[in-house]
């Protein structure tokens, strides 16, 4: 298969005016230990640091994110808000709704999100979210992975369900349009974020929800629950219906579908 590399050229072509202004800067390696890293070391507020390959990414909870080379989307950019938004800890599940918006609009079907913001196709992980904070509340650096064009022979000992774009559509995606969709999408719901209707915010969640009406296991420190999961509190806290009809919620919490 033919991949065209990344190319700051191609991906500012498509940005709308709002991304071009929020993320003036886009700075790419060929080779990396953590996306993260590097803007947290070295990232002014807009930046936007990607790579071809990443040697020590990191996913939720410290959990390595397996990152081979020339295949995938390994993004992260550090966004400063004027001020701190009254719901800052929904911002996880925000970017994880307009991962949602931006892969819908380059024609990806069958995906959602799981809380609290890993994204699904099929039951199978195509994609994860990591929020690392900068000092200041207000300061972030979001970082984004996501399983494009790689194949289930590049990651033959990963354990978990996984998935691909590619896989999932049957075709080679380019992956430049893709990080100016995501750009596009997160530009303008940055821009939105600090004025979210939560009411609103809930139901667009619940589109997008794979979880919702499943039945579910969560393991929250030392502890095991069983119920039926739905949807998310008005602080973005997993519901789950316990067997006995009581809604028990969670703010940090290990998720998996009992099949």
């Amino acid at each position: 298969m033919s991949l065209e590399p990344l190319a700051s050229e191609q991906i500012q072509e498509l940005l709308t005016p709002t991304a071009a202004a929020l993320f003036p800067q886009l700075q790419i390696f060929n080779q990396l230990p953590s996306t993260n890293q590097w803007l947290l070391d070295h990232g002014q507020c807009g930046d936007v640091c990607l790579t071809e390959q990443q040697t020590a990414g990191r996913g939720r909870r410290g959990r390595v994110w397996d990152s081979p080379a020339g295949l995938n989307i390994y993004l992260s950019l550090k966004y400063c808000f004027a001020a701190i938004p009254e719901h800052l800890g929904m911002l996880g599940l925000s970017i994880g709704l307009s991962v949602a918006e931006a892969l819908a609009q380059c024609g990806i079907c069958q995906h959602g999100v799981k809380w609290p913001n890993d994204i699904y196709i099929q039951q199978q992980k195509v994609g994860g979210i990591l929020l690392e904070a900068v000092g200041a509340l207000q300061q972030v650096v979001v970082g984004i992975g996501l399983n494009v064009n790689v194949q289930p022979q590049h990651n033959p000992l990963i354990t978990q369900p996984w998935t691909s774009l590619a896989a999932a559509q049957g075709q080679t995606l380019n992956r430049n349009r893709l990080i100016a969709a995501l750009l596009n999408q997160l530009g303008a719901d940055f821009q939105t974020f600090s004025t979210l209707n939560m009411a609103e915010f809930q139901r667009h969640w619940q589109r997008w929800d794979v979880l919702d009406q499943q039945p579910v296991r969560v393991m929250a420190g030392n502890e095991q629950y069983e119920g039926i999961a739905c949807g998310i509190d008005s602080q973005g806290q997993l519901r789950l219906q316990r067997p006995n009809g009581s809604i028990t919620t969670f703010s940090s919490a290990d998720v998996s579908v009992r099949m």
